[in-house]
C-alpha cells in the first residue's frame, strides 16, 4: 500500500484536535526519540479499513518521510472514534516483530454437515523483513470435518516468516452440532407419554 500520511505539530488539547477531525499520534523507534503529532482521522480510518498492517510513509514536519507500521490503536469503546495511534519507525533492511491476520478460505466439510466453526486465534505473531509482510495469511479450511482442529503447527510454511506464536496454539475447530432443545409440543408429548406409562403401571399393580 503506497500511502503517505502527513503529520502536523500538535496544538491544543487532544479532545479539541479530535473535534477538528484529527487524531493524536506518537512516532517512535529506529533509534529516535518519541515524537507527538496529529494526523487526519479520515485518512487513518481508510488505512485501517484496507490493511492495518501495511507499511506506511509518514511526513514528519522538518524531518521528511519515514517508513512506519501502526503498532497500537486506541478507540472509544462505544462510538469507535479514534483516540490515539502509535507509529513505529522501521528499517526496511531489518526484521521486525508484528502480526498478520488470518483469512480463512473455503467452507469446511464439517460446517456443511451441521457443525459449527469456532475461531480461537485471529492473528499470528511473526518476525520478518518489512517487504515480506502481507495484508492477511490465507488458510484453506475447506477439508476440516466435525471434530477437526487446526493448530499453529499445522500451518503451511510461509517464505521469509519466522512464526513466534507457540506451535500448540489452537486456531480454529469444527464443533459438533449443538444439542437442540425440544419444542413445547414435543415436551408436552413426552409428558403425556410418561403419564400414560405411570397410569398403566399403577393399574397393573392394582390388578396384581
Amino acid at each position: 500500500m503506497n500511502t503517505t500520511v502527513r503529520l502536523t505539530e500538535r496544538s491544543g488539547s487532544s479532545s479539541s484536535q479530535r473535534k477538528k477531525g484529527f487524531v493524536p499520534v506518537v512516532v517512535y523507534g529506529a533509534g529516535s526519540d518519541s515524537q507527538s503529532f496529529t494526523a487526519d482521522a479520515k485518512t487513518i480510518n481508510e488505512i485501517l479499513g484496507k490493511n492495518p498492517r501495511a507499511i506506511l510513509k509518514v511526513e514528519l514536519p522538518g524531518a521528511g518521510a519515514k517508513n512506519v507500521v501502526i503498532q497500537e490503536i486506541q478507540r472509544q469503546p462505544l462510538s469507535k472514534q479514534l483516540l490515539h495511534i502509535d507509529f513505529q519507525q522501521i528499517d526496511m533492511k531489518a526484521e521486525l516483530d508484528t502480526k498478520v491476520a488470518f483469512h480463512f478460505t473455503g467452507e469446511p466439510v464439517g460446517v456443511k454437515n451441521g457443525g459449527a466453526q469456532q475461531v480461537e486465534l485471529y492473528e499470528l505473531d511473526i518476525r520478518t523483513l518489512p517487504d515480506k509482510l502481507t495484508a492477511t495469511f490465507d488458510v484453506d479450511i475447506s477439508n476440516m470435518d466435525i471434530g477437526d482442529q487446526l493448530l499453529v503447527s499445522d500451518l503451511p510454511k510461509h517464505e521469509g516468516w519466522e512464526i513466534l506464536t507457540p506451535e500448540d496454539t489452537l486456531i480454529v475447530r469444527i464443533s459438533p452440532p449443538a444439542h437442540e432443545e425440544p419444542t413445547a409440543d414435543e415436551a408436552a408429548a413426552d409428558t403425556d407419554a410418561v403419564s400414560a406409562e405411570d397410569t398403566t403401571e399403577a393399574e397393573d399393580t392394582k390388578e396384581a
